[in-house]
């Protein structure tokens, strides 16, 4: 993940972020190729809006043979209407209810929508087995960040222990990303107060 450490993400007003590269041309940092893209504009189009997907792609190789790559999961994803690509170019999703359907159906995760629920209650059904990806601000890259928007990101809950959640960020640090951790209050700060919890096939 060394190719996110040069991501800047910056408020632009008090509702809306941008994320940008102020120095580099992203796909020079990245194989796209090898990941299944068609080209590095298509790289560029789906790169921060895959989160979702790559914590699936983690549950894939961790709990599965299933071996896809990020083009070919945003081609099925897209089948499935878990995105809206609108005439504009704005992408609506990841959409949850279409996204759960489809784990479930193709992959055989059972999966349970998670919706109004602080994650001092939430992660009580986070155990081996069973994680949760969460809705966070993609300020929770950097935890000092005042005021946080809460929601536009996603991230992978695998463990709460001790009042500490450790989690995958997809566009966390180099340092970080597979395995980041918050105390519980910090991290609540970020967390949109909904998710999916996803359990292994049995």
């Amino acid at each position: 993940m060394e190719r996110n450490d040069e991501v800047v993400v910056r408020r632009t007003d008090l509702s809306g972020l941008e994320v940008f590269l102020p120095r580099t041309d992203p796909s020079r940092l990245y194989d796209w190729a090898s990941d299944g893209y068609r080209s590095s504009e298509e790289y560029l189009f789906w790169s921060r809006k895959v989160c979702g997907l790559a914590c699936l792609q983690s549950l894939l190789h961790g709990w599965t043979d299933v071996r896809l790559t990020m083009g070919e999961l945003i081609a099925l994803a897209l089948d499935r209407g878990c995105y809206v690509v609108e005439p504009s170019g704005k992408v609506q999703g990841l959409i949850y209810r279409p996204f759960m359907a489809w784990v479930s159906s193709q992959f055989g995760f059972p999966c349970e929508l998670v919706e109004h629920t602080p994650i001092h209650v939430s992660n009580r059904e986070v155990r081996p087995g069973q994680v949760m990806i969460a809705s966070v601000s993609p300020e929770i890259r950097d935890p000092d960040t005042h005021a946080p928007q809460r929601g536009g990101h996603l991230v992978l809950v695998y463990a709460v222990e001790d009042g500490v959640v450790r989690f995958h960020n997809p566009s966390g640090y180099s340092h970080n990303s597979d395995s980041a951790s918050l105390p519980m209050h910090v991290f609540e700060r970020f967390h949109a107060n909904r998710g999916i919890l996803i359990r292994a096939t049995s």
